[in-house]
């Protein structure tokens, strides 16, 4: 019979100590953070840009529009108009501006366009207000994040070339 005892000598080389190890780990960490912050622009912008684009092709109508604060992010905007005969009062999407020239618009016209089955869902006609704003600020974090994650990558590459 053979001998098939293994020696040190057929086993291939392990990386141990600080290399590559600790520096894939930080950027793998790294990429990770920056795929959880990038959760709420991806967020913001599914759950506040659909409301404007649901409303996009609907029906235009203008009323007044209301605010409890000074913006519509962390109070309520709203907006009351006519739908056949009928006074409607709807609320307005969360990044709604509530300021036109820094000047409040409480009390002021506003033209919105709202679903034919169902006026409760409005949104104001000529513009998205704060999503495309709120969208890049939340995404901040995340291209940080995802830059840091791809610097601490260059690292291993260039040790690997030099080897």
């Amino acid at each position: 019979m053979a001998d098939t005892a293994r020696t040190d000598e057929d086993v291939p080389p392990v990386q141990t100590g600080k290399g590559r190890s600790r520096r894939f780990r930080l950027s793998v960490i790294l990429a990770v953070l920056a795929a959880l912050f990038a959760t709420a622009p991806v967020y913001v912008w599914v759950v506040q840009g659909r409301r404007v684009t649901q409303v996009a092709d609907g029906v235009r109508a203008v009323g007044t529009f209301h605010a409890e604060g000074a913006n519509c992010w962390r109070h309520r905007c709203w907006v009351d108009f006519v739908v056949d005969g009928k006074r409607v009062e709807a609320d307005l999407p969360a990044l709604t501006s509530a300021r036109k020239n820094k000047v409040a618009r409480d009390g002021e016209p506003i033209v919105v366009r709202y679903r034919a089955s169902d006026p409760t869902v409005v949104a104001e006609d000529d513009g998205t207000g704060y999503v495309f704003a709120m969208t890049a600020l939340t995404s901040i974090p995340a291209f940080g994040l995802l830059i840091a994650a791809l610097t601490c990558r260059f690292p291993v590459r260039r040790a690997k070339r030099l080897s």
